[in-house]
């Protein structure tokens, strides 16, 4: 008895293009079962921290609606970030060339406010997970309260 006869069946019985269909469909699906039978590994240890935000080249009346003690929130995900503890604000300076030299000059009515907020968070071996967003330093957050919205850069964290 031959392996593959005249029509191309293997054994006499199934083609052998079926039979590699067959054998391809058969590896996926047991690919497949055995990726969502593993479950990633999770780590719910949730913690405080205190995490810095600053804000830069804004005007005065976003500065007096920064209030401490108001909630921030994360402004794509609505995710609660934490309360905000405590406000420094400051002018705002840009590089600007002056005689040849460049200088840090301030901008008349442009303010860098530099607040921080104590956050619920999620510590990962990987990231840190605040509002529903992986966080990091010098990320940049688009962050709202009921006052505000705006862009907020990530300076430091501190998980407790």
């Amino acid at each position: 008895m031959k392996i593959v006869n005249e029509k191309g069946k293997l054994f006499g019985l199934i083609n052998i293009i079926d039979l590699m269909v067959v054998l391809i469909l058969a590896l996926i699906i047991v690919g497949g079962a055995s990726r969502f039978r593993t479950k990633p590994i999770v780590v719910n240890d949730d913690s405080k921290a205190i995490i810095t935000f600053a804000v830069s080249d804004i005007r005065m009346a976003t500065v007096e609606n920064i209030i401490v003690g108001d909630p921030i929130y994360h402004y794509d995900k609505g995710g609660y970030i934490g309360d905000i503890l405590d406000l420094k604000v400051e002018p705002y300076k840009e590089p600007l060339e002056s005689d040849g030299k460049w200088i840090n000059a301030e901008i008349p009515e442009k303010y860098v406010a530099t607040f921080t907020v104590e956050a619920d968070v999620r510590d990962n071996p990987d990231f840190i997970l605040v509002g529903g967003e992986q966080t990091r330093i010098g990320v940049e957050f688009r962050v709202k309260n009921k006052r505000i919205a705006f862009f907020a850069t990530v300076m430091k964290m501190e998980v407790q």
